[in-house]
């Protein structure tokens, strides 16, 4: 049985459909993801950002799109930096803080994968200095000049420039800080979650 067309769901005498697309966050696109940590590979290059593990490079790449979390302090830098992703085009209001902890391990889990199909397909290298890009991934980055590109450019400067002078140790008590406890929780019970029905099966 030939299964039916989009086009042919759900259509009343009217011809219209009944339900619509389920709208989808970006990050859920795996091209959007690659992308982004593209231009992320790209700035840190620029700043001479030496990245040895994938740890701190989640933590480079979650605050780089979520910037405002890590400028939420009231001194002048904060003030300034906020100014400047306001004027690349980033708000406050894009994030749900109340679910910042989750959305941080959500997306650290999905990095790993991203980091080994971009190192497939020959866009980054692992290599004395760390996670960069090819060659080929610098041109790639290059011809990326969308108007989303250019802000998250300006996000990851900001948000490099802030935490590029932190050791790793400093970095993760200053992520419990802006993401809250919770998110080591859900760390986790997630790997509870992954690791138990494994561990069932090889019992059996």
């Amino acid at each position: 049985m030939t299964p039916p067309l989009d086009h042919e769901i759900d259509q009343p005498d009217g011809g219209h459909a009944l339900s619509a697309a389920v709208p989808t966050s970006p990050e859920d696109r795996p091209v959007f993801r690659l992308a982004q940590l593209t231009v992320l590979l790209e700035i840190m290059g620029e700043e001479t950002i030496a990245v040895q593990t994938v740890d701190r490079l989640g933590f480079y790449d979650f605050f780089s799109a979520n910037p405002f979390v890590v400028v939420s302090g009231d001194d002048k830098r904060d003030a300034a930096d906020r100014l400047t992703l306001r004027l690349a085009g980033f708000s406050s209001r894009q994030l749900s803080y109340a679910s910042t902890g989750q959305r941080f391990v959500s997306r650290r889990r999905r990095l790993q994968h991203d980091l080994a199909l971009l190192i497939a397909y020959g866009v980054a290298e692992i290599g004395s200095s760390g996670y960069t890009l090819t060659a080929s991934g610098r041109e790639l980055a290059a011809g990326l000049t969308s108007v989303y590109a250019e802000a998250y450019r300006d996000a990851a400067r900001v948000v490099l420039r802030r935490l590029r002078r932190l050791s790793d140790r400093q970095l993760r008590q200053q992520a419990d800080e802006w993401l809250g406890k919770s998110w080591l929780l859900i760390d986790v019970l997630d790997d509870v979650a992954e690791t138990t029905p494994a561990r069932r099966r090889r019992a059996r």
